[in-house]
């Protein structure tokens, strides 16, 4: 009798590991095959000015701020010469008790002659509260209708508020999110992995909505906005999800690239990713409304995309303890047994010695391994409460 159960459990275990890393494309792949609309043109204004102007959407783009003095002289520049009128948006930038020159360079900067026609609230808080707290206090400082919402670190495209005038001229879309990418190429696991969910948001942007959006940069209509709990890790999911909650749709649009220019190291990015693991497992409870058939498609991709992206780290362990029990009584499960060890200990030793496969697909194995035990890691690290409840500069 406990045989049959560990089986159950094993083999429900694999399909759910199988469905979310392979069936789960397939099915978007065929759902949106048929799926020919084009996305609205991006206008081309080249800096020139004319009555058609007054007709672009207004926008109020809101950057939190910690301990950025590294970037926030480029950041405020970038935007500065952004390819729209300047009386059009604004930059609300909002220094949350940052322990270095972050302000002082800001305020430097914003002198200078190329970013005086910038329309900027530049904002100073002694006290170190928090983004979730510090975002939605520059959306209550916000005069336009629609919010941008950037990282400091990350150089938006010279056309990327027309690409979101071009999409918030259709009343049903709520929010869109940009492309992302790092300005330095990452492993090739971890650039295969970033190509695999580009193209599943794609997908799921053209069957309903995408699914969070990157914090880098993405839009939403003020209307929209509503206060997330003050202890969410992943604001950039919780708050266009929260669009979702409401009936518009939240668009993906790979054309328009925000650039992230910090580079991290390994121990860096293992604290990133730990942080990102817990605030999945976060927004699952958060979200758990969301899987209600009501919700159509978003509901599917919500199930197959993200919850199981966040739970799989405990599934990954149900098949481990399942599979060491049968492999006590089957010739079978101990040969899958074995193999789980001799690629568990695989993935290991390339950690700790630094080395890299040469083998793409056991680059992605690796990549997606890690990811799991570091999300296992952050998961554990939410449950027991000892996440971090005010952010700090990875």
């Amino acid at each position: 009798m406990l045989d049959m159960i560990m089986i159950t459990i094993f083999a429900m275990a694999m399909f759910l590991v199988i469905y979310h890393h392979l069936l789960y494309p397939v099915l978007l792949k065929l759902a949106t095959r048929n799926n020919k609309v084009a996305p609205p043109s991006i206008k081309k204004r080249r800096y020139i000015f004319s009555a058609e102007d007054q007709k672009l959407n207004s926008f109020s783009i809101v950057i939190p701020a910690f301990n950025e003095a590294k970037f926030i002289a480029e950041k405020i520049r970038n935007l500065s010469v952004i390819d729209y009128p300047s009386d059009k948006y604004e930059l609300i930038l909002l220094c949350d008790g940052c322990h270095d020159e972050t302000y002082n360079i800001a305020k430097q900067t914003l002198s200078e002659l190329a970013c005086q026609d910038l329309n900027c609230q530049l904002i100073n808080f002694k006290d170190n509260r928090g983004k979730v707290a510090v975002l939605k206090e520059g959306v209550k400082k916000a005069k336009f209708d629609n919010i941008v919402f950037s990282d400091v670190s990350a150089l938006l495209p010279v056309n990327c508020l027309l690409m979101l005038d071009s999409h918030f001229t259709n009343t049903l879309v709520g929010a869109v999110s940009g492309g992302y990418k790092f300005i330095k190429k990452g492993t090739e696991g971890e650039q295969y992995y970033w190509r695999y969910q580009s193209m599943v948001k794609t997908r799921e942007s053209s069957l309903a909505s995408v699914l969070g959006a990157h914090g880098a940069f993405y839009a939403l209509r003020k209307s929209c906005y509503e206060d997330i709990p003050a202890d969410t890790i992943n604001d950039d999911f919780l708050i266009p999800m929260n669009v979702i909650k409401q009936g518009y749709r939240v668009i993906y649009e790979p054309r328009v690239v925000a650039i992230e220019l910090e580079q991290v190291n390994l121990e860096q990015d293992m604290t990133r990713r730990l942080r990102i693991a817990a605030g999945n497992f976060q927004q699952l409870i958060y979200l758990l409304p969301l899987l209600s058939p009501k919700y159509g498609w978003n509901a599917i991709n919500f199930a197959s995309g993200k919850a199981l992206r966040a739970i799989t780290p405990f599934i990954l362990v149900l098949i481990f303890i399942s599979n060491m029990y049968l492999a006590a009584f089957y010739s079978f499960f101990l040969a899958l047994f074995v193999c789980q060890v001799l690629l568990y200990g695989m993935v290991w030793l390339m950690n700790v010695f630094h080395l890299a496969p040469k083998l793409k697909v056991l680059k992605l194995l690796c990549y997606l391994i890690t990811g799991y035990w570091v999300a296992l890691k952050g998961c554990l690290k939410f449950i027991f409460g000892r996440q971090e409840k005010v952010w700090t500069k990875i």
